[in-house]
């Protein structure tokens, strides 16, 4: 993806109407703060689907999942690898060590875990797709106003006795958009994710 936090910077910025730089009303450091919340409320919807493979241990029900970063969660673990058809094992993760439940060991050799991770924009690089980065700008702009909102005192003096109304009520709206949106996009949902779950414990 094209996207950098440059460029989803300046994006949230023309939602903002905060385009002159000489009288910025959010600095780049709130606005990317702004960001990271979007893209992390944006992962619960839409997440990387990811499968790795990671080594078992002889022996043991465990497994070290500690390289996995930025999970979010792991829906499937698949051992003995490369079966058809494919072998899912029920598991319980717990930090970052998964279990093998009812009895069933590792053996050393790899499982392919099948997990969700967050997605990331960067100085030179985005996860996002190119299709949803009007609705991180959308989220982003949201975090923006309400953390504005959270000044409406010191705001008072140049911006009259109902900004902090008039912040809150332009937040609300930007949060209902972003989160209607998201919900129109998802790909996944904790509800899923439990019944993805469930299905695995009973193989």
């Amino acid at each position: 993806m094209t996207t950098t936090i440059s460029t989803m910077r300046a994006l949230v910025r023309r939602d903002l109407k905060d385009e002159d730089s000489a009288n910025y009303r959010w600095t780049d450091n709130e606005i990317d703060r702004a960001v990271e919340k979007a893209v992390l409320d944006y992962s619960q919807y839409c997440p990387l689907e990811q499968m790795t493979a990671v080594a078992t241990v002889n022996a043991s029900q465990d497994v070290d999942i500690s390289t996995l970063t930025d999970l979010i969660d792991v829906v499937m673990v698949e051992h003995l690898i490369s079966q058809t058809p494919k072998q899912y094992r029920p598991f319980r993760k717990w930090g970052t060590v998964l279990t093998f439940l009812y009895g069933y060991m590792g053996d050393g050799t790899n499982c392919n875990v099948y997990w969700l991770k967050k997605h990331s924009i960067g100085a030179s690089s985005s996860t996002v797709p190119t299709a949803h980065e009007h609705i991180i700008a959308l989220g982003s702009a949201a975090y923006a106003i309400s953390s504005q909102a959270q000044y409406s005192t010191n705001m008072a003096n140049t911006g009259g006795d109902a900004v902090d109304k008039d912040y809150a009520a332009w937040a609300k709206d930007k949060f209902k958009q972003f989160y209607d949106a998201l919900a129109r996009i998802s790909t996944y949902s904790y509800k899923k994710l439990k019944i993805s779950k469930m299905s695995n414990a009973d193989e």
